[in-house]
Parts: C-alpha cells; sequence; structure tokens
C-alpha cells in the first residue's frame, strides 16, 4: 500500500456533530451530558451515513485493558459488550465478545460470542453460535489486534491500533486484524499523517482518522472510501435505550435494513431478454451528483458488487452495437455531460474497473425530476423503437436508448 499524501485537515468530512443533533440527529434520542470528555478514559462516538446513524460506541481504557459497548442499526440493530486485556507491552492478550438482538425485535438475529486468546505468534478463537461451540488454533502476526465486528471500525480496535502505532515510533505501522467472522487476518498500515492526524487504509481508500497528543481518537472520516461514514466523538450516550429503540423500530418494519440493497430489472424488448442487477445506495440528505458521486471520476452506477447487466439478443445501445453476453456497467459524469461505460469484465467488486475491457462508451441524456428519488434506481421501459435505460438518483434522471438489432 502506498503511503496517502498529507490531507489539508482531517477535520474536512468529519462534520460537526452539534450541528446534526440540532435537525434530528440521533433519532430523538437523549444525549446524557457528562461535561468534557477530552481528558478521561472514557469515550463514546457516534457514527452516520448521511443524516442516519449507524452506530454508537462507548469504552473505558485502563491501564490493563479496554471494555465497551456498541449498538450496530444495519442490516438489523444488535448491540456487543466487548473486554480486552493487555500485556505489559501494551498489546491484546485476551478479547471477549458478545453480540445480541435486543428483546424489543423477538425476530432478530441470534446471539453471536467469541474470545480470542493470543500468545505470540498464534491465537486460539472460540466461537460461540448455538449450542455447540467451537475451539480453532490459528498463525497470525505479532501484536495481533482482534475485531469487534467483521470490519476494523470499532472505535476501541482503532484506538488500540493507533496506540501501538504510536508506541512503535514509526510513522507507517502494519496493523493486522484478527476476524473470527472472516476466519483470517486482515492487515493494512496506520500512517502518522501529523500530529494530529493519521490514517488507515480501508480496501485501498483511506480512513482520515483526528487524534490528540495521546492517540485518543477525536473522530475520523471515511468519505473516501466505499462505506462513506463519519464519526465524532460526544458526551455520554445511553447505548442501551438507543439499541431498544433502533431493535423496536425493525419489529414494526421501519429499521434501516442493508445500506444499499440488491436489486434487479428484468425487461423483455422485442422478444430479448436484459437483466440487471445492482445495489441500491440511499440519497440520505447528501449532494449526490458532483458529491457523493465525483465528477470526471468513473463511478460503479450503483454500490457494492459491480452492476451486472445481460442481454440474449444483439443490441444497440446509444447507437453502439452491444453483441448478446453478459457485461458490467459503470458510468461518468461531468457537469455538463454523461456517459454509461459497458465493460466486457464481469463478477467483480465494483471498484474494480478496467478501462482496457470497455466495449463502448455511449452518451446518457439528462433531465431533471419534478420529485427527487431518495434511492438510486435503474430501470428499463418500452419505447416507441426498442426501449430506453433510465438511471435516476436524486432530482436528475439519465438515460439512453436501446434497440434489438
Amino acid at each position: 500500500m502506498s503511503r496517502p499524501s498529507r490531507h489539508d485537515s482531517v477535520q474536512h468530512g468529519i462534520p460537526v456533530l452539534a450541528r446534526r443533533l440540532a435537525t434530528g440527529g440521533l433519532m430523538g434520542c437523549a444525549l446524557i451530558s457528562i461535561g468534557c470528555a477530552g481528558d478521561r478514559d472514557t469515550h463514546t462516538y457516534v457514527e452516520r451515513l448521511g443524516i442516519d446513524t449507524v452506530s454508537v460506541e462507548s469504552y473505558t481504557r485502563t491501564a490493563d485493558g479496554f471494555r465497551g459497548d456498541v449498538t450496530i442499526r444495519s442490516p438489523s440493530a444488535m448491540v456487543a459488550h466487548y473486554e480486552a486485556s493487555l500485556t505489559p507491552e501494551g498489546t491484546i492478550a485476551r478479547m471477549q465478545v458478545d453480540w445480541s438482538t435486543p428483546p424489543e425485535n423477538p425476530d432478530g438475529r441470534p446471539p453471536i460470542g467469541y474470545t480470542y486468546t493470543l500468545d505470540g505468534d498464534s491465537a486460539t478463537v472460540e466461537l460461540r453460535r448455538g449450542t455447540e461451540p467451537t475451539t480453532a488454533r490459528i498463525a497470525v502476526p505479532p501484536a495481533a489486534i482482534p475485531l469487534v465486528g467483521k470490519t476494523p471500525v470499532a472505535y476501541a480496535v482503532l484506538e488500540q491500533a493507533v496506540r501501538q502505532a504510536i508506541a512503535s515510533g514509526s510513522d507507517v505501522y502494519p496493523a493486522h486484524y484478527l476476524s473470527v467472522v472472516r476466519g483470517r487476518v486482515v492487515s493494512t498500515e496506520i500512517v502518522r499523517m501529523g500530529p494530529d492526524s493519521i490514517s488507515f487504509g480501508f480496501f485501498g481508500s483511506p480512513f482520515l482518522v483526528e487524534v490528540d497528543a495521546d492517540g485518543r481518537i477525536l473522530g475520523r472520516s471515511g468519505e473516501q472510501t466505499t462505506m462513506k461514514v463519519v464519526g465524532e466523538r460526544v458526551n455520554a450516550v445511553d447505548i442501551a435505550t438507543l439499541a431498544a429503540d433502533f431493535a423496536s423500530r425493525d419489529a414494526r418494519g421501519e429499521g434501516m435494513g442493508v445500506a444499499s440493497p440488491l436489486a434487479a430489472v428484468e425487461a423483455t424488448l422485442d422478444g430479448a431478454a436484459l437483466n440487471i442487477r445492482y445495489s441500491q445506495p440511499a440519497r440520505r440528505g447528501r449532494e449526490i451528483w458532483g458529491g457523493l458521486v465525483p465528477w470526471d471520476e468513473v463511478w460503479r452506477t450503483g454500490a457494492n458488487a459491480a452492476t451486472a447487466f445481460s442481454t440474449d439478443r444483439d443490441l444497440e445501445i446509444g447507437g453502439a452495437a452491444v453483441p448478446a453476453g453478459d457485461y458490467t456497467l459503470f458510468s461518468i459524469y461531468t457537469a455538463d455531460s454523461a456517459q454509461l461505460i459497458i465493460n466486457r469484465q464481469t463478477e467483480q467488486w465494483g471498484t474494480q474497473y478496467d478501462q482496457e475491457q470497455d466495449l463502448v462508451r455511449v452518451d446518457l441524456a439528462r433531465e431533471s425530476l419534478a420529485e427527487g428519488v431518495e434511492r438510486f434506481t435503474i430501470s428499463i421501459e418500452a419505447a416507441e423503437e426498442g426501449g430506453v435505460l433510465r438511471l435516476d438518483w436524486d432530482t436528475t434522471r439519465f438515460s439512453v436508448p436501446i434497440r434489438v438489432m
């Protein structure tokens, strides 16, 4: 991984939480003031995706370890309690994590727990799910850091990595995360970018993190990553009450759900069967065109895995020949124009774009919509001659004609 360039300020992309709370930040749940937390060992963080709260975490660190609680909302509300003990060198010796669904959602996901015990270059991992716990011993790099969930996003875990990086005295520190869910070690780099900022790699893009002189996290921005989340340290939050509220919303069918759910388009035009599979990101109060979807950069035309397109007949799309087969749809936008990219590579992640695999690029027409569209939506509609492919999001529609050959 190459070292990221120095960002002008890590606070770029880390909004002031107070402003968001003033406009409905925590879904109506009150914060409990405990005064300034700048010099305390107990810290609380709220993470958001656009205007939506996606997780809240609070933990306490001592000389011997740390313990905390986190609640997440997507795809449904769950709560984790974790406790970690440290070695005399400041690395993790043992960590136990227990996830559960609040009782307010009786149909929620079942509980799961795991315990990591680290000893030099190996770790014993106990997984508790159902009635039969399983235990495995795996090789790990020295000073490996167990995860609370699937990815290294828990603030306690990130702060542990930052502290180990500071203790190493190096500006670039290799952090190794141990994931029981993925069953492997996930490695990245903690990069010191200045006295108050660091970054860590996340699938090829940097999370930018603001820290104090002792390595305590003040906030972080994932706006340059595919996660797009932003978090900030706040006064204490009643996590149990908040988790109960989130779970009750799930039980009523009003929960957050998957951030970018899968969607399918199936259409028949003049005997041709057309299929599109993609994921639908939501607006969530964000600027879309020229913001979340930047100008002059290739976009995956959705979220998550690359958007898949197939046809069983030869087509003409925007005047360009597209033989029957399987493809991936990308797109690129400027303030004045837009193009749909039909690419031969298939079944890849949405950030894996190979221009050498382009079949054609065709121009997209642009028009304004009278009402905003919350989730990015692809559709194929019949027309007088063939049909039209439409991309709708926010208050803009992009379209291109399709004709069966």
